[in-house]
């Protein structure tokens, strides 16, 4: 499957993310993300971004350069390639996992050697017969474009989850250092 176009927005009935994916093939995917979702996979999404840019000049650990300025200028690079003018086709002749979202409540983030990223999005809910999923392999422009759009979504949802990287390794450790602590003990 070959990503055509993406389209991330959110969604202010449902309180949710609405990404959708159009193929060369006509088809449509559509999956929504909650803010627990959304919470987990940005700073993870964020950090594989900057080690496959890394990853593709391995000269930049020896020679002093910034991996955090190097990613910002690869971002900056892929998305002035970008088209965000062209509106989205909804016109989507197949559904290949229906015409209802897909819910995302587990991911797999796996990153390939060329650079580019491997996601898989599965649904797993008690209620339902099967688990539903598909998976999307990311190049560099297209995973910066998808931040970009997901950072923007983020904006209009005001769900009060930091855009910065610094920000998010800030929140993350801490939030590991409670997750890591004994509830205290009183006597009584």
């Amino acid at each position: 499957m070959t990503i055509h176009q993406l389209q991330v927005s959110y969604v202010t009935e449902q309180d949710r993310i609405l990404v959708r994916l159009n193929t060369h093939a006509g088809e449509e995917l559509r999956l929504w993300m909650t803010r627990r979702m959304v919470k987990n996979l940005f700073p993870r999404i964020n950090e594989v971004a900057s080690e496959l840019v890394a990853s593709q000049r391995p000269d930049s650990r020896h020679d002093g350069i910034d991996t955090r300025a190097l990613t910002q200028f690869k971002k900056r690079e892929s998305l002035q390639k970008a088209d965000f003018s062209t509106p989205f086709d909804s016109q989507a002749t197949v559904w290949p996992l229906g015409d209802a979202p897909l819910l995302a409540t587990t991911l797999h983030i796996t990153p390939r050697g060329d650079g580019a990223l491997r996601i898989v999005f599965e649904e797993k809910i008690a209620q339902a017969a099967a688990t539903r999923s598909f998976e999307v392999t990311l190049g560099q422009d297209l995973l910066h474009g998808f931040l970009h759009l997901l950072e923007s979504a983020l904006q209009h949802a005001d769900w009060g989850i930091s855009l910065d990287q610094e920000e998010q390794r800030k929140e993350s450790s801490l939030e590991d250092f409670f997750a890591n602590t004994n509830a205290p003990r009183y006597l009584n």
